[in-house]
């Protein structure tokens, strides 16, 4: 969300309408990497995990273990 427009609830309604669709695909857990946005993802209940701990899939995957640096924070929702 662009900086001038942050504030206005519309980053947690796009979130929530992601997390939805998750649950309505069965999904049980989602994954994500930040270096800018931890606090507002910790905010809407996502949790700081250890990068060590994450499953092989998430692991392997070209963001997990190439695109974002060891830096980015991982965080972790169950749903």
């Amino acid at each position: 969300v662009l900086p001038d427009r942050r504030g206005h609830g519309l980053g947690q309604a796009l979130v929530a309408t992601l997390e939805q669709q998750a649950r309505h695909l069965r999904v049980q857990r989602l994954h994500l990497l930040t270096t800018t946005a931890a606090p507002f993802f910790r905010t809407l209940g996502y949790a700081d995990t250890d990068r060590g701990a994450a499953p092989p899939a998430i692991a392997a995957s070209r963001e997990f273990a190439a695109l974002c640096p060891a830096s980015a924070a991982y965080l972790v929702k169950a749903l």
